[in-house]
């Protein structure tokens, strides 16, 4: 194809060949015009991605990685290799339910948005806390302890919230824009680079938005709370954030 495509995808598989397949399929079905979307899946265990069907694309690329890298590693890796005026972060077990990116693009252009998702649902249509004000390590705390409950901020009359910082499972702006921020930061492995993205936006003079319009459902495994590996990753990585200038700047805006 001639034509650079609009939208670079960007989708990270650790073993998720399965839930990729019903992703994919899931923007075929919702999304009117794939053609516009390149496509860069990162097998991020080597050879566990099946070769997937390239013609519903723009165009589609396979990352294979020799061992496995971390979050921002992988879509780091994966935008040196975008075309698309936009780029996306999408996590592989997302489920499509409606047509997304034409609203979210318009949203951009209409409300001067840098960064902006969908609202995210679980399988029973309950709003998850996917878009939050600031962490701090009491809110850390608190919300693991029993009786916690969140509760979604309320939109603005045109459906649109501004967090302070929004998590990686989708995340949608100009490709000069991830460009700007020079990526994600490496030095996190798994959680907290969202958060870090998001308040180098900010101090950036960047607008966050999540739409609650459209919805995209996502299926949350928690991986934190039950695997001891993935909880130390989490408690380094809060750390690393807690401790780091960005925090110490963004804490006074």
């Amino acid at each position: 194809m001639n034509e650079p495509p609009l939208i670079t995808l960007s989708i990270v598989s650790h073993g998720n060949s399965d839930q990729i397949a019903r992703l994919l399929a899931s923007l075929r079905e919702h999304e009117p015009r794939t053609q516009q979307f390149q496509l860069i899946l990162t097998d991020n265990l080597k050879d566990d991605l099946p070769s997937f069907d390239p013609a519903p694309w723009h165009s589609l690329l396979t990352l294979r990685n020799p061992r496995p890298l971390g979050f921002a590693q992988n879509n780091n890796r994966a935008f040196e290799q975008a075309q698309g005026e936009y780029f996306a972060i999408l996590n592989p077990d997302l489920v499509f339910v409606q047509p997304v990116f034409e609203r979210l693009l318009a949203r951009i252009h209409d409300h001067r948005a840098d960064l902006i998702a969908p609202q995210i649902i679980d399988q029973n249509g309950t709003v998850q806390d996917s878009a939050r004000s600031l962490p701090t390590p009491w809110e850390i705390i608190r919300r693991r302890l029993p009786g916690y409950e969140f509760h979604p901020p309320a939109p603005d009359r045109a459906g649109l919230i501004q967090p302070e910082w929004m998590a990686g499972m989708f995340l949608l702006m100009k490709s000069e824009t991830y460009r700007q921020l020079g990526g994600m930061d490496e030095r996190f492995r798994l959680y907290f680079e969202d958060v870090d993205f998001c308040a180098r936006a900010r101090l950036r003079g960047m607008r966050l938005f999540v739409d609650t319009q459209v919805q995209v459902r996502h299926d949350a495994r928690r991986a934190s709370r039950r695997n001891p590996y993935y909880l130390f990753l989490h408690l380094q990585s809060a750390l690393r954030f807690f401790s780091s200038p960005v925090y110490r700047q963004i804490r006074k805006i």
